[in-house]
């Protein structure tokens, strides 16, 4: 039986196996080690008391270990090297890695595909609020959405790396693609607002029909480089048609998800389209206030949400 789920697991199933194994014997033998050396030189009170502290350090690192996914694993920096280390250089994030925090009670509000001719709006909202957001933008040449980018960062909201192209198939054709494609709008949210993005957010998701065969090589490269992929666990669903949802039914949307959550990370759309997205922001606010959430960017400290790893 075991023999068979071997041959049908991914390479990757496979590798994180090994590694996972190779890992837990190194810290029982460094336990073994310690045992030997202890026991012979005497068995005082204090001795024993060291020893047995040493071993429950030593089993809670090995529970905490085998705890963790194979992206987290990645995280920690225990897998850096990689082919695709030569290309764009200078694609890097501003700080290393982080073991993200998860705030209970906090929601993130956020906005894929800007700027737009919303975006003004949509910040005003925010702004007699008094809340901060994330924006993960695109490309843009229009001078207005570049403003709306510097607009974005001076008012104390996150801003992110969403897309260069928006085009999936040319995006997802290979992680060279992919990385070619972000490194447009990181290049331009640098020239533009002389920040450093490092947050990111996959067109449709972590893992989709588009890049199923390579999202996980995707975020490995994409974590290596120090860049942190958000995801999403609250959806308005302003995406799903192509007439905008009424504004009533966008509150409800999220209102109703959050109701079971302890934390949120909502999915929104920013784009000429979506006015009911702007008109239910306001509303949806107070909901979620009444609720007891409060409101945060997300930040590289913020614990990151992947579809493709099951988070």
């Amino acid at each position: 039986m075991e023999h068979n789920q071997t041959e049908k697991s991914s390479p990757n199933e496979q590798k994180e196996r090994r590694f996972r194994s190779s890992r837990f014997f190194k810290i029982l033998i460094s336990l073994a080690v310690i045992i030997m050396i202890a026991i012979p030189t005497g068995v005082s009170v204090h001795t024993l008391g060291a020893l047995h502290e040493t071993e429950r350090k030593l089993t809670d690192a090995i529970d905490r270990y085998e705890a963790l996914s194979h992206s987290e694993a990645i995280w920690y920096g225990w897998e850096a090297e990689s082919p695709y280390a030569e290309l764009y250089p200078d694609f890097y994030a501003p700080q290393p890695l982080q073991n993200g925090v998860r705030k209970e009670g906090v929601i993130y509000l956020t906005f894929d595909d800007g700027p737009s001719v919303r975006t003004g709006e949509i910040l005003n909202v925010l702004k007699e609020k008094d809340v901060k957001a994330t924006f993960f933008v695109v490309c843009t040449k229009n001078e207005y959405n570049q403003r709306m980018m510097k607009r974005i960062v001076e008012e104390g909201h996150t801003l992110a790396m969403h897309t260069g192209s928006h085009n999936y198939t040319k995006m997802y054709a290979s992680v060279e693609a992919y990385l070619t494609d972000m490194y447009q709008i990181f290049t331009q949210i640098k020239e533009v607002t002389c920040t450093t993005p490092s947050l990111y957010r996959f067109p449709g998701g972590s893992i989709n029909n588009y890049n199923s065969g390579i999202s996980h090589e995707l975020i490995a490269e994409m974590l290596r480089r120090g860049f942190v992929p958000f995801d999403w666990n609250i959806s308005s669903r302003d995406a799903a048609t192509v007439t905008p949802l009424p504004v009533e039914t966008i509150v409800e949307n999220v209102v109703a998800e959050a109701k079971n959550r302890s934390y949120g990370i909502v999915l929104m759309h920013d784009a000429q389209s979506k006015s009911t997205t702007v008109e239910a922001l306001g509303p949806m606010i107070d909901k979620l206030r009444e609720l007891g959430f409060t409101f945060e960017a997300l930040t590289p400290e913020t614990k990151s949400i992947l579809f493709a790893y099951g988070k």
